[in-house]
């Protein structure tokens, strides 16, 4: 490898790790904070709540890693500029193409890390995720049973409480479960305790009521009312397994977004998987798309004696365009699949708009100078 190759890519190196372990934290720090609450007040288990954060960060890093390639790009270009290095390579012979092929070297390898990340670490950590949180609601059902706040721990089920107590002591209950629409059930109880049963948690309720609504036919809608002593909610039940839930197009893989198992899915789903598969397939090249777009206009501008800054100030634009160009393909693609190729045409059309811009050829005519005129 030549001299100034391994120079350059050890100026960009660095500055890309930077910006990755300094975007992650800020982002890890920010995610972390919604489970704090659980360990510092309900006594979720530290280990759980490592695990927790660790399973965000494949998601997260699709959006920090080309952030991260486009900063250290910037930085080391920007400070080989005003140190004049690179107008002493460009002196000896240097081109746009070769000043510009260590940035494209580690774009592309941080895009390879990319590919990786959505088509195997996402979905495999997303899935993880999503179990993790049925166990909790196994398990730990108590951590999320928040007093003065009506509580979901299933689908159709709320829980209310008013106090709870240390001990799992809980007072002024309210369940109300509409797992079976046609015959909805009001529970109200005074007093009750949170246990862990062998299954998973349950809710002893005492001195209560149970009130039940029979909805099967206008006529004949009635109202039952019964009274008990204790009587045993089990939360864990209530839940359904992680097999039998319909998973999430973030918890699949490539090849179960574009041939689905299911025989029986509606034309809507099959948009949203289709779009979700092409969209993991052009997210990881945004690395390379913005790692160009610097390199790009930092090696073409005219001089400017006030410096590179009105230079910069326009990549950054030009890169917040293509994201947001980007996201507006993938919510279009979902409603209707024409738009896919969109994801394409964002991802794509920059990095070859750039690479012929660095080969030297111009995209737009040259403005003609008018002559001056003769005098008369």
């Amino acid at each position: 490898m030549k001299i100034y190759l391994r120079y350059l890519l050890w100026q960009l190196t660095l500055p890309t790790l930077f910006a990755t372990l300094a975007f992650s934290g800020a982002v890890w720090l920010s995610q972390s904070l919604r489970f704090v609450d659980l360990i510092v007040n309900k006594g979720l288990p530290l280990a759980t709540f490592l695990y927790l954060t660790v399973l965000l960060f494949p998601s997260l890093l699709l959006v920090i890693l080309p952030c991260a390639v486009f900063c250290a790009v910037l930085f080391a270009y920007y400070r080989l500029t005003q140190e004049s290095e690179l107008v002493v390579m460009q002196a000896v012979g240097l081109s746009n193409i070769q000043l510009a092929l260590p940035g494209l070297v580690l774009a592309l390898v941080v895009t390879g890390i990319g590919y990786a990340n959505s088509l195997y670490l996402v979905p495999t950590a997303f899935r993880q995720f999503r179990d993790l949180q049925y166990q909790i609601q196994r398990d730990f059902s108590h951590v999320l049973l928040q007093p003065g706040v009506f509580n979901t721990p299933a689908p159709g089920l709320t829980v209310y409480v008013r106090d709870q107590q240390a001990g799992g002591e809980l007072s002024g209950i309210l369940v109300h479960d509409e797992r079976k629409q046609d015959r909805p059930v009001t529970m109200m109880a005074e007093r009750g305790m949170l246990l862990q049963g062998d299954n998973g948690p349950l809710i002893v309720l005492e001195r209560g009521s149970q009130q039940e609504l029979d909805l099967q036919a206008q006529a004949r809608r009635s109202l039952s009312i019964l009274y008990f002593e204790r009587y045993t909610l089990d939360l864990a039940a209530a839940t359904s397994p992680p097999t039998d839930r319909q998973r999430k197009p973030q918890e699949l893989y490539l090849n179960e977004l574009l041939n689905p198992d299911d025989p029986t899915i509606d034309e809507e789903r099959r948009r949203e998987l289709i779009a979700e598969a092409h969209q993991r397939l052009t997210m990881p090249l945004a690395a390379t798309a913005f790692a160009l777009i610097g390199i790009t206009i930092l090696l073409t501008r005219a001089f400017d004696r006030r410096g590179p800054g009105r230079g910069i100030l326009t990549a950054v634009l030009l890169a917040i365009g293509i994201q947001a160009a980007s996201m507006a393909a993938g919510n279009l693609a979902e409603r209707n699949l024409a738009f896919v190729p969109m994801l394409y045409v964002a991802a794509l059309g920059p990095i070859l708009i750039c690479l012929l811009r660095l080969a030297g050829y111009r995209l737009l005519p040259r403005p003609r100078r008018r002559a001056p005129l003769a005098p008369a």
